[in-house]
């Protein structure tokens, strides 16, 4: 069995948004979050590449850290870049990691989850209820 979501992003939907957005974008290495929060991200380019003053302006990584917690850190100064990083991030802490659809519950992926998928990802997921009660039964144990 393989994680059916690990953390990384869609490779034709970055070279995209870099080709519409250049520099702004960080490599595709340094974008690590699950599909669920890519509409996130996309929209996010979408609002910071309308900015007239963006020349400056850089995304540096967009990474997961812990369960809903998106971290954005940019470089350079643009008005409203705060402000919309500030809702993306924000927006995350409501948003299932997996589907995108609105978050209900934390599911915790502890060492004992990973004895019969030890290729799911350690580490806790925000997730819908229907995404959490498939991830549920991806990392339970076959005695239980």
């Amino acid at each position: 069995m393989t994680d059916r979501f690990p953390k990384g992003f869609d490779p034709i939907q970055h070279g995209l948004l870099r080709k519409l957005y250049g520099d702004l974008v960080p490599p595709f290495e340094s974008i690590r979050v699950r599909p669920g929060w890519w509409p996130l991200v996309d929209q996010m380019f979408a609002r910071l590449g309308r900015l007239r003053d963006r020349r400056n302006l850089r995304v540096l990584a967009i990474e997961t850290r812990y369960a809903g917690h998106l971290v954005v850190p940019i470089d350079g100064i643009a008005t409203d870049a705060p402000d919309i990083v500030y809702d993306t991030e924000e927006a995350a802490r409501h948003t299932c990691e997996h589907c995108g659809k609105t978050a209900r519950l934390i599911v915790k992926v502890v060492l004992e989850s990973l004895l019969p998928a030890p290729e799911i990802e350690l580490g806790d997921r925000l997730l819908c209820t229907d995404c959490s009660h498939e991830f549920k039964k991806e990392i339970a144990h076959d005695d239980c």
